[in-house]
């Protein structure tokens, strides 16, 4: 059996616990004369490393511009906290809330403040006016930057309600009688068209340019698969124009494009048709689509792998979805919004800019994380848990 010496073992922690020592030292003494001989050859050395740190900085505030707040009656305060929603008027800023509806100009003074009853508001906006509706009740109204202008009630529970840039209001009801039904008023609030659904349900409506007639869009199944197609009409009709053929995705929305073409943005695809409802083109995604925007000229879609840790926007111009722009974007990016020629990003702490080919633009940096936002002219007005913030952007 071995017999451990404790004597030795000491000697041997001893001299360890000396070499350790001496190397401490011997760094300790390489530190101070580094830091001596540097002080005295900074001015060989020092122009050198400024330079470099400038232009690092330089390439770094190109990449990311911190952008200030704007001053004055910013922020807008928020009663209620998150849920309220922001829209575009015409350079002004329509604000609703659980309980009362605002308009502001653009530099956050009040213009039209009133309350509301309504159980679930939701706001649409077009042009300078307003349509405010209680989804799962029976009232909608029509506002403009300084007043009301009227008050319906449907004769069914609403569910969906839209608003043409003419003030034409949209309003899709459900009742026991029928699947869903489509009323339009005209900017006086008077009844002037009519379609019953008894088959399907009406999942969108898109007004034509000068609202002499628009594009219902009707969910039905087929083989146990859901299928969006559209349908045509004039207001002075009650004959359908045409009818689409039904494409396998849930339209989340229809919109006429800049060419006379119809985008149909879906759940898992996007299809373009030509303006008679032939079908031209479609770009199917590899991701799940997360969020989208459309103004008819610019397109953008951003989708996400949560397994890959990754994001990525599609972009394309008009109705020609076959080879959209494509870019890599950070996880968990938020909102998407669009312009005449760029689409912006919410991100963590940041907007970024990218063009209709996919080239990014510009990165602005943001003091603080926001849930949304709403461009409005060269304003972003950034959206918080219970205010609204504004930033300038000219591009």
């Amino acid at each position: 059996m071995a017999v451990t010496d404790i004597s030795e073992l000491r000697k041997k922690r001893k001299a360890k616990q000396t070499k350790n020592l001496i190397i401490k030292i011997f760094l300790v003494l390489l530190s101070c004369g580094i830091i001596v001989i540097g002080t005295l050859t900074r001015e060989m050395w020092f122009p050198y490393i400024k330079s470099a740190m400038e232009g690092f900085s330089d390439n770094l505030s190109s990449e990311k511009n911190a952008a200030d707040l704007a001053e004055g009656l910013f922020p807008i305060k928020v009663e209620g906290g998150m849920g309220y929603q922001l829209m575009n008027m015409d350079g002004a800023l329509a604000l609703l809330d659980d309980s009362r509806f605002h308009v502001y100009s653009a530099d956050g003074k009040v213009m039209n403040e009133s309350q509301h009853t309504f159980a679930n508001p939701i706001l649409c906006t077009a042009g300078g006016k307003a349509l405010i509706y209680d989804e799962g009740g029976r009232e909608f109204r029509l506002e403009n930057k300084y007043k009301n202008i009227y008050t319906r009630s449907a004769e069914d529970v609403i569910y969906l309600a839209k608003l043409s840039r003419s003030d034409y209001a949209a309003v899709v009801t459900r009742s026991d009688k029928f699947l869903a039904m489509l009323k339009v008023y005209d900017n006086s609030g008077d009844p002037i068209f009519t379609y019953y659904s008894y088959d399907s349900r009406i999942i969108n409506v898109t007004f034509t340019d000068g609202s002499t007639g628009c594009v219902v869009t009707v969910l039905t199944a087929e083989n146990g698969r859901l299928m969006s197609k559209m349908i045509r009409f004039d207001f002075s009709d009650t004959e359908p124009k045409w009818v689409s053929t039904p494409v396998s995705t849930l339209a989340l929305e229809v919109r006429f494009a800049s060419d006379g073409g119809i985008i149909m943005i879906g759940d898992t695809m996007t299809v373009c048709f030509d303006g008679d409802g032939k079908q031209k083109c479609s770009y199917t995604y590899n991701d799940p689509l997360t969020d989208f925007d459309t103004n008819g000229g610019v397109t953008a879609l951003i989708t996400e792998n949560t397994d890959l840790r990754r994001g990525d926007i599609f972009l394309f111009i008009n109705s020609d979805c076959s080879s959209p722009a494509s870019a890599r974007i950070p996880e968990n990016t938020g909102k998407v919004l669009t312009d005449g020629t760029d689409a912006y990003i919410l991100g963590d702490g940041h907007i970024d800019v990218y063009s209709a080919e996919g080239a990014k633009k510009n990165s602005v940096m943001l003091e603080d994380d926001y849930d949304s936002f709403c461009k409005n002219g060269k304003y972003i007005y950034l959206l918080g848990y219970d205010s609204v913030n504004r930033i300038d952007y000219n591009g």
